[in-house]
């Protein structure tokens, strides 16, 4: 071959490689075109291999990621502000970090088993949690969670599996999904345990009396996630007082033998521990237009003598937003003889 034609062809195959990558062919090999890096979407084509590999969840996915509010689904929330998304795989025990935020390329291998996790945090300052309970039910491909530390920072998330297997081929683009994510306003303000009054006149026979406790929001879309209950008296002989039951929202009533008790030299407490975190608390959620109550009857069973006279507190503790930091509402009454 001369010089000459041996150029030609070498200008011919370098253009015809540059034309291909331009075009999108090498994209599924990882290596975009630059239009497409840049959002647009060009036709990849796809080997019978390919196709068999996306069917098992292998391969380079396109992922988008959506949050709203759960109490006001019309507000969508501010990505990188009000909350992150992280993109992974996981290998075994080990996290694979791929990508943050919305709009992004992720590629997943064999020994990702199919699986892309989404794990949802909520940055320092805002004042959200995350309604992983909603997540769970609302994502088709999501049927579970892992409250777990996935980037080793010392701070527990909620992570999501979503299965990647079998979603649609596009005719242009790789496969894309979209996650839906769930947050809650945190009720900065909240109000609490409604006062009852003093009681006087329960006597001195054996009796059981009910209170009207309930709880109460400031704001409307808003929600607390509650973690433990208390019921304290400042009397020592448990024979004057006992719990009986409690209506706790979101569990119903429970028994006074469900609850721990402890003695100390100048009270008694009745606790009952939901959870430590997040994980597991139960989410007082208060939407528009709902009646702002939430009951909290406390049956107590009285055997008093003359002129006993005992104060009686009740305390809800809730988890801050973020932080996971304790905070509580609590009120007391007094209960006599006569």
């Amino acid at each position: 071959m001369k010089p000459n034609e041996k150029k030609w062809l070498a200008i011919i195959i370098g253009a015809a490689l540059l034309l291909a990558y331009l075009g999108g062919v090498f994209a599924q090999y990882g290596y975009p075109a630059p239009t497409w890096q840049m959002g647009g979407q060009p036709d990849v084509k796809f080997t019978d291999v390919d196709k068999e590999n996306y069917k098992k969840g292998i391969g380079r996915f396109h992922v988008y990621e959506t949050v709203v509010d759960s109490l006001d689904i019309a507000t969508e929330r501010t990505t990188a502000t009000n909350y992150k998304i992280y993109w992974y795989t996981r290998q075994g025990t080990q996290w694979i970090y791929h990508e943050t935020g919305d709009d992004k390329y992720v590629t997943l291998t064999p020994g990702d088993g199919g699986v892309l996790w989404i794990v949802v945090t909520i940055p320092s300052g805002q004042a959200f949690y995350v309604d992983y309970q909603k997540i769970v039910t609302n994502n088709q491909y999501v049927n579970s969670y892992l409250y777990i530390d996935a980037d080793a920072d010392g701070v527990k998330e909620f992570a999501f599996p979503y299965d990647m297997k079998n979603q649609p081929i596009p005719n242009s683009g790789y496969p894309a999904i979209t996650f839906m994510g769930f947050i809650l306003t945190y009720e900065a303000s909240f109000t609490g345990l409604v006062d009852v009054a003093n009681v006087t006149s329960i006597g001195t026979a054996t009796v059981t009396k009910f209170y009207d406790y309930y709880l109460s929001f400031a704001t409307a879309k808003s929600a607390v996630a509650i973690y433990k209950i208390e019921v304290l008296m400042n009397w020592t002989d448990e024979t004057k007082m006992r719990l009986k039951k409690l209506n706790v929202p979101g569990l119903g009533y429970l028994d006074g033998s469900e609850f721990t008790k402890t003695f100390t030299a100048s009270d008694i407490r009745y606790t009952y521990t939901i959870t430590n975190n997040f994980d597991g608390a139960i989410y007082l959620k208060y939407p528009s237009n709902a009646q702002n109550r939430f009951d909290m009857t406390l049956g107590l069973e009285w055997t008093l003598a003359t002129d006993d006279f005992i104060r009686v507190q009740t305390t809800v503790y809730y988890l801050v937003a973020q932080t996971e930091a304790g905070a509580s509402t609590s009120d007391y009454f007094q209960a006599g003889e006569a």
